[in-house]
C-alpha cells in the first residue's frame, strides 16, 4: 500500500482546508459551538486509513449523534453546498469515509459500509432538517434535495474508491501517488476556486439547487487532476459534463420552481484550461485538436445558452480567447521542454551505455586477451621444445593451465559486470597493492627478462592504480604478441614531480610480422582511452635504434588551471 502515506498527506489536507472554510463561516454567523461538531468525525477518516470498519462506523456514529445533540441545543447548520444541512467538511468526510471503505474492505465489507455510510447521512440530515418553523413541503423539498447531493457524493465516493483500488491491483499505486504528489497544487487551486464559486455574490449563490453546481465543479476539477494521465478522455467528460449541466439545470429548475442562468463558474474555466494545456502537452494532434474543440464548443454553449435574448457579451468572449491561448502556449512550451527533457536523457543513457561498453571492452582486451596470448605463446613454445626438452614442455603446460585459469577468473567478473556487478575496468574495483600486483603479474609473464623498478607514492588513487597495472599487462601483452625475439623488457614506475610516470620499453631487434594469435588493433586505443581518463599523456612508437616504448604520465592531484 505505497499509496497510504501520500493518500493520508493530500486527506488531511483537504479536510483541513474545508474545515477552515466552516471554521470561518460560521464564526462571522456567531455560531461557534456548531463549529467544533466535525473535528472527530475529521478524525475519524483519518483512523479509517488505519482501521478501515473502525473508522467508517465510529465516523458514521458521530456524524448521527452530533446530529441529535444539534438538534436538542435547538441550533442549525447552515450551507448553500455539498450536502443540505451538512458542513462542507462533513460532506467532504462522507464522501473520503466511502472512498476508504471502497478501497481498503473487502467488496462484501465495503458495500455494508457504504450502506452504513449513507443511513448515517440521511438521518444526520433529516434530524437537522426538520423544525418547528419549517413548513411540512418546505422541510419535504429540503430533505429531498438533501437525499440528492448526497446519493451523488456517495457515488463520487465509490468511484474515487474503484478507481484507487484498480490501480492496486495492476500494481500501480506507485503512478498513483507520483499523480497526487505532482497535481496537489491544481487541486488545492480549484478547491479555493470552487468555494468562492460558492460563496460569492453572484449568481451561483442565487442558486437554491447550489450542491448540485457544486458537485458538477468537483466532477469537473476532478478530470482537471486526473487529466495528465489520459487527456483525452478526461477533457471530453470534463465537456460532457458542462454540456449536461447546461441543458438540464434550466428545465430541472423550473420543474421545482427554481429558476436561474447556469454560467461558467471560474473553478470549472480553471479546470477547462488545465485540461486544454494537457491535451497540447500530452496528447497527439489529432486528440488535442478534438480535445481542444470539445472543451472549447460546451463553454461556447454555456455562454450562449445562458446569454440574453440578443445580446453577446463580446468582452467575456475576448477574455476567453485570450484564456485559450494562454493554456495552449503553456501546454505547448512544456511539451518543448519534455521533448528536449527526452532528448537530453536519451544522449545521457547512450553516453553511459557507451562508456560501459568501452570499459568492458578495455577490460576484455586487457585481462582475457592477456591470458590468452600468454597461453598461445607458452604453447608454441611447447611445440618448438617439446621433442628436445620435455621438462620445458611440462613447465608451459603449467603456464598454460595458470593462464587458462586466470582467463576463467577474469571472464567471469566480465560476465558479472554486465549482469549488474560493478563495471570492471578503471571504472571498477583498483588494485589495493600496486607494487606487489605489477610484481605477480611480470613473475608470471613467459617472455623475455624483466627489469622492474617501481618507486610509488604514500598514496594513490584507486583508479590510478588500476589503470597503470592494465597498461603494463597490456604493454606485456604487445611484447608477448610482436616481439619474441627480445631478450629484456624495462618497466619503470616512479614519481616526477606531480606526475606519476610510466615507461616500458624492450630491445626487439624489430617486430614481428605475423604476432601470436593475431592482433585487433585495439590496445593502444585502450591504453590511450585509459590515460585519458585520468588527464595525461600517452606516448607509444619504436625505440631508439630498437625495440618498442610505451611511455605514460598523469597528474597525481586534479589539475586546477582554468
Amino acid at each position: 500500500m505505497e499509496l497510504l502515506v501520500p493518500a493520508r498527506r493530500w486527506l488531511a489536507g483537504l479536510l483541513g482546508l474545508a474545515y477552515l472554510f466552516d471554521l470561518v463561516l460560521h464564526l462571522v454567523r456567531h455560531d461557534g459551538a456548531v463549529v467544533f461538531a466535525p473535528v472527530p468525525l475529521l478524525g475519524f477518516v483519518l483512523l479509517a486509513l488505519a482501521r478501515p470498519v473502525l473508522g467508517v462506523v465510529g465516523g458514521s456514529a458521530w456524524l448521527v449523534a452530533v446530529s441529535v445533540l444539534i438538534r436538542l441545543s435547538s441550533q442549525a447548520v447552515y450551507s448553500d453546498f455539498g450536502v443540505q444541512n451538512l458542513m462542507l467538511s462533513e460532506s467532504v468526510a462522507v464522501g473520503a469515509l466511502v472512498a476508504v471503505a471502497v478501497w481498503l474492505t473487502p467488496r462484501y465489507t465495503a458495500v455494508n459500509l457504504v450502506v452504513v455510510v449513507a443511513v448515517a447521512g440521511v438521518m444526520a440530515s433529516g434530524v437537522r432538517q426538520f423544525y418547528p418553523t419549517y413548513g411540512v413541503e418546505e422541510s419535504a423539498r429540503g430533505l429531498a434535495l438533501s437525499l440528492l447531493s448526497g446519493a451523488v457524493v456517495v457515488l463520487g465516493g465509490c468511484v474515487v474508491g474503484v478507481a484507487i483500488r484498480a490501480h492496486d491491483d495492476r500494481g500501480a499505486s506507485g503512478s498513483l501517488a507520483s499523480l497526487i504528489r505532482r497535481q496537489w497544487p491544481l487541486a488545492g487551486a480549484l478547491v479555493v476556486l470552487i468555494l468562492v464559486d460558492q460563496t460569492s455574490s453572484g449568481g451561483l449563490r442565487g442558486l437554491f439547487y447550489a450542491p448540485l453546481a457544486g458537485l458538477l465543479m468537483v466532477a469537473t476539477a476532478t478530470c482537471a487532476v486526473l487529466g495528465p494521465t489520459a487527456p483525452a478522455r478526461y477533457a471530453v467528460s470534463a465537456a460532457v459534463l458542462t454540456v449536461s449541466s447546461t441543458l438540464a439545470f434550466p428545465p430541472f429548475g423550473l420543474l421545482l420552481g427554481w429558476y436561474s442562468r447556469f454560467p461558467v463558474p471560474t473553478s470549472i474555466a480553471a479546470a477547462h484550461m488545465a485540461l486544454v494545456a494537457y491535451l497540447v502537452r500530452y496528447a497527439d494532434r489529432t486528440q488535442a485538436g478534438l480535445g481542444v474543440a470539445a472543451v472549447v464548443g460546451a463553454d461556447v454553449l454555456t455562454v450562449v445558452t445562458g446569454a440574453e435574448t440578443g445580446t453577446v457579451n463580446w468582452e467575456f468572449l475576448l477574455v476567453s480567447a485570450f484564456l485559450l491561448v494562454v493554456a495552449m502556449a503553456t501546454g505547448q512550451y512544456f511539451r518543448s521542454r519534455d521533448r528536449e527533457r527526452n532528448q537530453t536523457v536519451r544522449v545521457a543513457i547512450t553516453g553511459a551505455q557507451q562508456a560501459e561498453r568501452m570499459a568492458l571492452a578495455r577490460e576484455l582486451h586487457d585481462v582475457v586477451a592477456h591470458h590468452v596470448t600468454g597461453i598461445v605463446v607458452a604453447a608454441q613454445a611447447a611445440r618448438l621444445v617439446g621433442e628436445t626438452n620435455p621438462q620445458a614442455a611440462v613447465d608451459a603446460l603449467e603456464r598454460i593451465e595458470e593462464a587458462g585459469t586466470d582467463a576463467l577468473s577474469a571472464m567471469r567478473m566480465l560476465v558479472g559486470s554486465m549482469r549488474g556487478a560493478p563495471v570492471a575496468g578503471a571504472e571498477g574495483q583498483a588494485t589495493v597493492d600496486l607494487a606487489n600486483d605489477v610484481r605477480m603479474l611480470t613473475s608470471k609473464f613467459p617472455g623475455p627478462k624483466i627489469e622492474l623498478s617501481v618507486d610509488l607514492p604514500p598514496s594513490l588513487p584507486p583508479e590510478a592504480g588500476r589503470t597503470v597495472l592494465r597498461i603494463v599487462q597490456e604493454a606485456l601483452t604487445n611484447v608477448g604478441k610482436h616481439a619474441r625475439a627480445a631478450e629484456t623488457v624495462k618497466i619503470d614506475i616512479g614519481v616526477a614531480g606531480d606526475e606519476l610516470r610510466l615507461r616500458v620499453a624492450d630491445d626487439a631487434p624489430a617486430a614481428e610480422v605475423r604476432p601470436a594469435g593475431g592482433s585487433g588493433g585495439y590496445g593502444l586505443v585502450g591504453m590511450r582511452e585509459r590515460i585519458d581518463l585520468l588527464g595525461g599523456r600517452f606516448t607509444a612508437g619504436p625505440g631508439v635504434g630498437s625495440g618498442w616504448v610505451v611511455d605514460a604520465g598523469f597528474p597525481l592531484r586534479e589539475r586546477r588551471d582554468q
